[in-house]
């Protein structure tokens, strides 16, 4: 499997920075040019049909690759076939033959008046010791980006690692909400129930609510870029977030010797979410698939297999008895008549596990 390590440089020289900027300047120049000659029907593109951009041809050839796939899928989502745009802090892209790392030292290809390597000091980090244990075992270093985010340098690696296998037989459901953000159940293979963990978005939503105060008054006095510095922020945290939820998820998961991790699939949540009232709302902004790719990332590094189910019924379906009724789930709790009285979302996660055991035995 593919990860990515985020590491920070230490502050460059102005001299530095300046051709790092001027790099991105000329990044951002090839990646337009690339992108009109797409539009105008040209697809057999090398590096030398941009003879006037001043980079690297393996850093040419880089870019009409991420460009070439970036097009394909703008066009699909973009009926009109408007311009593609490039931001102004656009990435250097590298493919693992043009950079290299000794030790704390990250060596790549810039270009001045000639194509030249320079050196640059990594911030020594928890992070970074990992990349290099990995390194040193063996794994093969992939494709690599300098970037400028919020006054800092940063150089992520991907780095592809030997999947670990488990036997582990235990299974872990789990459900994503709004009112509980995620709701697990870990059960033996039997069918028993042996742990669970709830993840409250009570605070979630009071920060969501927050920040929408915050932009309907900025949206009034019309400061379009402290908006933006807004959503920037209300997203960072909301990453945070579910960081944070997927690692103590999956942390259970491994305590509890768990082998697969059972989601719904919340592909087309937004398409059938037919009201229009503030829960709704919620729904089409919080970042459900980031959170399930988070679990999914952080459980195969454990060894753990994720699947996923058809969420339909797990709702509205009794954990212990299978019966269907959509009147049984009232706001957080689930009762049934047969006398299965519990939370709603726990009610669920145990039926996500359910499904599976039985997709499993037939």
């Amino acid at each position: 499997m593919q990860i990515t390590y985020v590491l920070e440089l230490l502050k460059p020289t102005k001299r530095k920075e300046n051709i790092f900027l001027n790099n991105i300047a000329e990044v951002v120049k090839n990646r337009q040019a690339i992108a009109a000659k797409l539009k105008a029907g040209e697809t057999k593109l090398s590096s030398s049909d941009f003879k006037e951009i001043s980079l690297p041809s393996a850093v040419k050839n880089q870019n009409i690759r991420e460009v070439k796939a970036l097009y394909k899928r703008f066009l699909k989502s973009n009926s009109k076939k408007e311009n593609i745009e490039f931001k102004e802090n656009q990435p250097i892209c590298y493919n693992n033959q043009n950079y290299e790392i000794d030790h704390h030292i990250i060596s790549i290809p810039l270009y001045t008046t000639k194509c030249q390597r320079f050196a640059f000091p990594v911030k020594q980090t928890e992070r970074f010791e990992k990349l290099q244990q990995h390194i040193e075992s063996g794994c093969k270093l992939g494709k690599a980006s300098l970037f400028y985010k919020r006054g800092k340098w940063y150089f992520a690696v991907t780095i592809k690692i030997a999947a670990k296998k488990t036997n582990n037989s235990n299974l872990m459901g789990i459900d994503i909400g709004l009112r509980q953000l995620a709701v697990a159940s870990v059960k033996n293979p039997q069918g028993k129930e042996i742990n669970r963990q709830f993840h409250n978005g009570k605070q979630a939503g009071f920060i969501r609510k927050k920040y929408r105060m915050l932009r309907r008054k900025l949206g009034q006095s019309k400061k379009v870029k402290a908006i933006k510095n807004i959503n920037d922020k209300e997203q960072r945290w909301m990453t945070d977030l579910n960081h944070k939820i997927s690692r103590q998820l999956v942390n259970l998961a491994v305590q509890e010797k768990v082998g697969t991790i059972i989601m719904e699939n919340l592909e087309n949540i937004r398409n059938t979410a037919k009201s229009l009232n503030r829960a709704d709302r919620n729904l089409h902004s919080w970042t459900f698939y980031q959170l399930q790719q988070f679990i999914e990332y952080k459980a195969e590094l454990a060894g753990i297999k994720v699947e996923y189910i058809n969420p339909k019924y797990t709702s509205q379906s009794c954990s212990k008895c299978n019966k269907i009724k959509k009147s049984n789930r009232k706001a957080n709790l689930y009762s049934c008549e047969c006398g299965n009285h519990i939370h709603s979302d726990l009610n669920a996660s145990r039926n996500i596990a359910n499904k599976y055991l039985e997709q499993q035995s037939a």
